[in-house]
């Protein structure tokens, strides 16, 4: 190779080095300008959203100023609703304790007519209960008194459709309850010296009976059964034949508005009868007694007596349980309890006995305690009973209707 051509290739290939370092350069600074004509073109568009949210945050706070004002507005508005609610609330507390005293009120009228209700118709279940063990015992010896206990149902039927008219009126007018009130104050009076005149009787007391009884007469002139009882006592107890008398023709005016002279005819001459068949077997008695100790003396020294007093002990049963059951038929049913219970001391084991005097305890004495415990000793005595059910449940009633005047004591 010669000079020239190395003097050649020398300088030329730095040149072209140069050259493509330049194009190179040159090249990368195109694309540093593009770049940055992009990076202006985007700094435009950012700086034209800028403006664009500037404005939208104008805009807002314009409308947060007008937000202001309205909600100014609407709590003044709140305020006042507040106020209104609380005067309402206010109004709706004070009618709500209206309400209750007035509820209360209602609650207690309404229990106390439901109360004076259940107590007649627990009376009129008992008086229907003691008619059909009347009528299972004695069905035909009981006719009048079936009568009578009809009449006597009737009356309360009567009584309880009044009662039930005035709780209809109680509801309209609540007023009226203090009326209703009065009249079973009344009755609760008179059932009060009822309790007391036979508790006095029980005693032998019969003054302070009588008292009791004419207490009752104060409250009501026209009871009869009153009268009939005053006249019983004067006559067999106290012995005044003039005050007897008197208070018998007051229970024969009552009853003649009630009966016919017909049926009243026949009723006297029947307790005519029944009296002097009391008489003679109180004679008898009296009479029997005497023998039996005349014979006890004659007989003092030892040996067997047994069949001797064996046969005087049946004679007394008989007579005892003989007039227990006319003093039962003609209405004299303290009597025939005593009777009964003389019967009971000879013979106690006998279950007809026990059965008679809890009947009498239970229907015409209103004495349940007694009445519970005959009726038990009845179905200890008696093996297998057929009415044993039924006796079950008169304990059941009469150990209700004895809780029953134990609370209202």
């Amino acid at each position: 190779m010669n000079k020239r051509n190395l003097t050649i290739t020398i300088i030329g290939v730095p040149l072209v080095v140069l050259l493509v370092a330049l194009i190179l350069a040159i090249s990368a600074i195109s694309k540093k300008r593009a770049q940055i004509v992009e990076l202006n073109n985007d700094l435009k568009n950012r700086d034209a959203k800028l403006s664009q949210l500037e404005n939208q945050i104008e805009s807002l706070n314009a409308e947060k100023s007008s937000l202001a004002g309205v909600k100014l507005s609407l709590e003044a508005k709140l305020n006042s609703l507040e106020q209104e609610i609380g005067d309402a609330k206010e109004k709706e507390a004070d009618l709500n304790k209206k309400l209750g005293v007035f509820s209360e009120g209602k609650k207690k009228l309404e229990n106390d007519l439901a109360q004076t209700t259940q107590l007649m118709q627990d009376k009129l279940k008992s008086l229907e209960q003691e008619s059909k063990k009347e009528l299972a015992r004695k069905s035909k010896q009981y006719l009048s008194q079936k009568k009578e206990f009809a009449f006597q149902i009737e009356e309360l039927s009567q009584k309880l459709k009044s009662l039930n008219e005035e709780r209809n009126t109680l509801e309209k007018n609540a007023l009226r309850a203090a009326e209703v009130t009065a009249r079973l104050m009344k009755e609760k009076e008179k059932l009060d010296h009822y309790k007391l005149g036979l508790s006095y009787e029980n005693k032998q007391d019969y003054q302070a009976a009588v008292k009791e009884y004419e207490a009752i007469l104060e409250i009501d002139p026209q009871d009869a059964n009153i009268y009939l009882r005053l006249a019983s006592i004067y006559i067999y107890s106290i012995k005044d034949p003039e005050r007897a008398d008197f208070y018998a023709k007051g229970y024969a005016v009552l009853n003649r508005q009630k009966e016919n002279d017909g049926e009243q005819d026949t009723r006297t001459s029947l307790s005519k009868a029944v009296d002097e068949k009391i008489a003679l077997t109180e004679k008898l008695n009296e009479a029997e007694q005497k023998l039996t100790q005349k014979d006890k003396q004659r007989h003092a020294q030892p040996g067997d007596l047994g069949e001797m007093f064996g046969t005087y002990r049946e004679k007394a049963l008989k007579r005892h349980y003989n007039l227990a059951i006319i003093y039962e038929n003609a209405g004299r049913y303290r009597e025939a309890a005593q009777e009964y219970e003389k019967t009971l001391e000879l013979s106690p084991d006998d279950a007809d006995i026990h059965y008679n005097l809890a009947i009498v305890y239970d229907d015409f004495l209103q004495d349940n305690e007694k009445a519970i415990f005959h009726y038990r000793r009845y179905l200890e005595l008696s093996p297998n009973p057929v009415d044993s059910g039924i006796v079950a449940e008169w304990i059941v009633e009469a150990k209700e209707e004895l809780d029953w005047q134990r609370k209202i004591r």
